[in-house]
């Protein structure tokens, strides 16, 4: 009898977790010195720094995570402590220790305000630059833990 339930568990475990999502890589990186040795750390702790046509923050010691490019042109902006990054075509927010703290797992997600970001599941960007548009998708809110917000 317990081998039996035993067998039945094991499958729809196995079953299971060939369905489950796998977290994206999270990608900090540390760059060559030559991008960011004349930058100036005596006052702020995170300097911007484009690197082949990519903003990045970079810390001192040289630990960078690429930092998506706002309507304007330049690297977003941290609000409320937060940054957002693009890893393999999904947005995610990472902290001014440059750790990631909410994964890569949106199409698109807009900054936090009062604690509440905006995320889209399944929307596609279209245009260039400051052109662009967020079409489609399923949004919701989350909070700075990645909760689903109650709308």
């Amino acid at each position: 009898m317990y081998k039996i339930l035993f067998i039945i568990l094991f499958i729809f475990s196995v079953g299971c977790s060939s369905h489950v999502d796998k977290k994206p890589k999270q990608k900090s990186t540390y760059l060559d010195k030559k991008y960011f040795e004349k930058l100036d750390f005596s006052i702020v702790e995170l300097q911007k720094v484009m690197v082949d046509k990519n903003w990045y923050y970079v810390r001192k010691d040289g630990k960078a995570i690429q930092v998506i490019t706002d309507k304007n042109g330049e690297a977003d902006v941290f609000k409320e402590g937060l940054a957002r990054t693009r890893i393999d075509g999904k947005i995610g927010f990472f902290n001014k220790t440059l750790d990631i703290v909410l994964p890569a797992v949106y199409d698109y997600a807009f900054p936090f305000y009062d604690g509440i970001a905006e995320i889209c599941v399944g929307c596609k960007e279209h245009g260039v630059e400051e052109h662009r548009m967020i079409e489609g998708g399923v949004w919701k809110s989350i909070d700075r833990t990645g909760l689903i917000v109650e709308e």
